[in-house]
């Protein structure tokens, strides 16, 4: 997470698509992305909570507050984002851009298991 909000500072977006889980990349707003990062003066970031939820593959959550000033204003966004590794790289399950898996379906993620019993628990 906090190699996310450094690239939201940094305006590397292409590091935040990177880290994005791969079926979601496509799907990303890349210019709101970009708007959102290069418009704000960012004021810091709180890892509140990390829990690693084991399993196979492994998963994630992370409780933070991202803190930023923009045009109109001071903001916090309070957030748990879920994760998940693949081939020992973490990625970012982005809740705005849906997965396009049923229930029994393969997990999007690349496990190899149903998704029922992978990723969507975190969403």
């Amino acid at each position: 997470m906090r190699s996310r909000y450094s690239a939201y500072v940094l305006s590397e977006i292409d590091y935040l698509r990177a880290t994005t889980l791969p079926v979601q990349q496509t799907s990303l707003d890349i210019q709101s992305m970009k708007d959102w990062s290069t418009s704000s003066v960012w004021l810091g970031l709180e890892v509140e909570e990390t829990q690693l939820l084991g399993g196979k593959p492994e998963h994630a959550l992370v409780s933070f507050t991202a803190r930023w000033h923009d045009q109109t204003g001071e903001h916090a966004q309070h957030e748990r984002s879920a994760f998940v590794q693949n081939n020992g790289r973490w990625y970012f399950i982005d809740p705005i851009v849906s997965l396009k898996a049923g229930r029994n379906d393969p997990c999007p993620c690349g496990s190899g298991q149903k998704f029922k019993k992978c990723c969507a628990p975190y969403l």
